[in-house]
């Protein structure tokens, strides 16, 4: 089953696809081909990312219990048009193409922000690991955004692994502990980046990748949620080496 991940128009997104040499084997490209990329091209049809081996955003290899796959992340979505964006994925395995050459599938589906989703932290919360004497500008409102903007990086993050968005922390049964904390980090990350002024904002590349990290373990099935739907398959499309002129499967 292919699930297409939903992401809102401004975060970060990622593309996941395999490469099957049609005898049942998950292959790399060849890393050392030139023209190996994947371009990212929105719903309007205008190209958006170029992802390489070396480039920003990267094209990078790994494994999960199904075998290997490609992926690209980190891919911002400001100037995306709304809906589904395509990938062109232009590889070669062995020296040879792999067919149709490039290969085009459905990426991922970019949608508007709601407005509605729940927070996964508190006010409180964020502020409890803030520094003291806040300036006025740092205000509820402005901490109850960046808790918004990390329960959207999170849900996109775990869209097609569990049931999003997950209960919010005023619900009954409420957000699970470790996805509060997550929460909690990413909101103080980004409270930090305004601090900057008071030489804080060192700090929220160790506190960011630490919560990712562990965003990544929840999507790898490394941790499990108690109580929400388990991980599903990841992976976007999986393409079929073929020899010219054989007609390929894509899912």
């Amino acid at each position: 089953m292919t699930i297409l991940c939903r992401y809102a128009q401004g975060d970060k997104a990622r593309f996941d696809f395999r490469i099957s040499d049609g005898m049942g084997n998950l292959v790399e490209p060849d890393w050392d081909d030139p023209n190996l990329r994947v371009e990212i091209f929105d719903s309007a049809g205008t190209l958006r990312a170029t992802a390489t081996k070396n480039g920003s955003p990267s094209l990078a290899a790994s494994a999960d219990s199904h075998g290997k796959f490609l992926y690209t992340e980190e891919i911002g979505l400001n100037d995306f048009s709304l809906g589904v964006a395509a990938a062109k994925i232009y590889c070669r395995v062995s020296a040879a193409e792999v067919l149709p050459y490039p290969t085009v599938l459905e990426a991922f589906e970019v949608v508007a922000g709601t407005g509605s989703e729940p927070s996964y932290t508190t006010v409180d919360r964020v502020r409890s690991e803030l520094p003291p004497d806040l300036p006025s500008q740092l205000n509820d409102a402005a901490i109850e955004r960046y808790i918004q903007d990390a329960g959207r990086r999170i849900d996109a993050f775990l869209y097609g692994y569990y049931q999003v968005p997950l209960p919010g922390i005023e619900e009954n049964p409420k957000t699970p502990a470790l996805i509060e904390r997550l929460a909690r980090k990413l909101a103080v990350a980004d409270c930090l980046v305004f601090l900057g002024i008071v030489n804080q904002s060192e700090l929220k590349s160790s506190i960011e990748e630490q919560a990712l990290q562990e965003l990544d373990r929840l999507r790898k099935g490394e941790l499990r949620l108690l109580g929400c739907n388990p991980p599903v398959s990841v992976y976007q499309g999986e393409i079929f080496q073929g020899e010219s002129g054989q007609t390929d499967l894509l899912e």
